[in-house]
């Protein structure tokens, strides 16, 4: 469950708001290509967004209980100088995206609420030609939930924890515990004798 404030929880119940989007775009050695879809600029987390109607457009974000990989697309407008400049000049490559989703107050231009949606990585970037056109960018990001099913030659093992640290012995007794033996309940060792008297006592004195 999502924490949402006061304001943007009654704003929700009243209807007085709008869904607006967040993209930030992370190339190497760089400047993030911070930007969302209405007017003027929001700073949040130290990134300063730039508004402007109709930047961008996204794909449908979807949501799955499997360990399928959820792509999204961004498609940046035709011309867009700031996105140009991301493709011809920075290294974009499995770079971070992230999508936020704003719900904003319809009552007073206020953010009342900001949320992640997507966090992935640029995967390719297609700039298909237009006639008598502009041509547009279309990023293609790749979910983080592409890690989910990576698996790796690293084991729970003592000798695999030393690779890491010589002197990290965590698990230098997991090998013969595996092996050991742990009694429960009831001592298995047999009883002692029983000291008996009559017959029996001069017996077991004789023998």
């Amino acid at each position: 469950m999502r924490d949402m404030s006061d304001a943007a929880q009654a704003a929700l119940d009243s209807g007085h708001f709008e869904f607006r989007a967040f993209v930030k775009l992370s190339p190497a050695g760089s400047a993030p290509l911070a930007i969302w879809d209405d007017r003027g600029n929001l700073v949040y987390n130290g990134d300063t967004y730039v508004g402007k109607p109709g930047r961008f457009r996204l794909s449908g974000a979807s949501s799955s209980t499997d360990y399928s990989v959820r792509n999204l697309d961004i498609t940046l407008a035709p011309g867009d100088p700031d996105a140009i400049a991301l493709v011809e000049a920075t290294q974009w490559h499995q770079r971070p995206a992230l999508v936020y989703r704003a719900i904003i107050s319809k009552d007073s231009p206020q953010l009342l609420s900001l949320s992640p949606e997507f966090g992935g990585f640029m995967d390719t970037i297609e700039w298909p030609e237009a006639v008598n056109g502009q041509a547009t960018l279309i990023a293609h990001c790749e979910s983080s939930s592409r890690e989910y099913a990576r698996t790796g030659a690293r084991t729970a093992s003592d000798a695999d924890q030393r690779e890491r640290d010589a002197n990290d012995a965590f698990l230098s007794f997991q090998e013969s515990a595996q092996s050991t033996t742990i009694d429960w309940g009831n001592n298995p060792q047999a009883p002692p004798k029983q000291k008996s008297g009559g017959i029996l006592g001069f017996l077991d004195k004789i023998f």
